[in-house]
């Protein structure tokens, strides 16, 4: 009996092998030229993005369900109806949220984002409606008020260039003090007086007030700073953790904001603040900062202060931040906050909070 060559056989099978993946090419390249799409079966996923790469043989319920379920949604509170979907929960999302929840789904169709109630997905030229049940959630939003502004240009313009309304505290006595406060006013930002104030030992800087100083000194040094930063809207404190927490001092310095129409931005540097009472006892607009963002200098660190703004932002609809212009602040504020936005948190002026009617509720919390 003769002998099969083993070389032979792993020969032929190389060559079978060849031939298949050869035919296999020649299939794809033809049905490439016709214009007709490659037959994957879809993966059975709800996660939107693992859906992606074959979303056009994909079932677009199935992708509707992922985005919906990446708000939070239970399975069981989607109901299809044909092409319409209705959604029971019992507080709608804002538009900001659904619109991130379906931003994988402009890769291959459209999003029409109608109000916090419907959205209209189209895809391969097929609508869906989505109606959401519920409350609508109550607007969240939130003041970003960059402090120690006036010794350079540079921060003023960089930060003038981020798209938002962020508020400006003006250091008094400075380089540019006056400069900057022009400048800002003239790109439609707020811009606050930041009072300096004795604080933990640390120097406060030209223009500062001073533990045991007389009354009519205290009022002369605040005339000063105040005429020093033009357009102000209100005052903020600069350090401060002695002079915020004597109410004597705070009773002169509020009482001289009123006379002026000027409200009253708490830094809170101390937690023995008596700000919000005496505010409270003149009748002047006020508020209190909620979350420093940037009391380290890293990425990391300010990023994750920037989530508590959110936080707070998105449990009580007002929250105030407060930071400075150092470049890694610039920086993550310039990525933060289009994402801040994309959640439907509007960022707008201090005074706007202020005015609202939980406003001054709201800096007392």
């Amino acid at each position: 009996m003769r002998k099969v060559d083993p070389r032979g056989t792993i020969a032929l099978i190389i060559v079978v092998i060849l031939a298949v993946l050869v035919g296999i090419a020649i299939v794809i390249q033809k049905e490439k030229e016709q214009g007709k799409p490659l037959q994957v079966k879809p993966r059975q996923a709800h996660s939107p993005k693992a859906l992606l790469p074959v979303s056009r043989q994909a079932l677009p319920e199935l992708l509707i369900k992922g985005c919906l379920f990446d708000l939070g949604i239970a399975r069981q509170d989607v109901h299809f109806l044909g092409r319409t979907i209705k959604v029971s929960m019992p507080m709608s999302p804002s538009s900001g949220r659904i619109s991130e929840a379906f931003g994988p789904i402009e890769k291959i169709g459209r999003v029409q984002i109608e109000n916090s109630r419907h959205a209209r997905i189209t895809i391969d030229d097929k609508s869906w409606d989505i109606f959401f049940s519920g409350e609508t959630e109550k607007p969240a939003r939130c003041a970003i008020i960059v402090d120690d502004m006036g010794p350079t240009m540079e921060a003023a313009e960089a930060l003038a260039g981020i798209d938002a309304d962020l508020t400006f505290s003006v250091l008094p006595g400075t380089r540019y003090t006056q400069k900057v406060a022009r400048f800002l006013h003239r790109r439609g930002k707020e811009v606050l007086l930041h009072l300096p104030m004795q604080g933990n030992g640390k120097d406060p800087g030209p223009g500062a007030i001073l533990q045991g100083m007389e009354p009519s000194r205290i009022s002369e040094i605040l005339k000063q700073d105040m005429e020093s930063v033009p357009y102000i809207a209100g005052v903020s404190n600069h350090m401060g953790s002695v002079i915020t927490a004597d109410p004597e001092a705070m009773r002169l310095i509020i009482g001289d904001l009123k006379n002026k129409g000027l409200f009253f931005v708490d830094s809170l540097t101390t937690s023995k603040s008596v700000c919000a009472a005496v505010a409270q006892e003149l009748e002047v607009p006020f508020i209190a900062r909620d979350v420093f963002l940037d009391n380290e200098q890293n990425s990391p660190y300010i990023t994750s202060q920037m989530e508590k703004l959110v936080e707070v932002s998105l449990k009580y609809s007002n929250a105030v931040g407060i930071c400075h212009p150092h470049q890694e602040t610039i920086a993550v504020l310039q990525r933060e906050i289009p994402r801040m936005k994309r959640l439907g948190i509007e960022i707008v002026k201090v005074s706007v909070l202020i005015n609202s009617p939980a406003g001054a509720e709201r800096g007392r919390r």
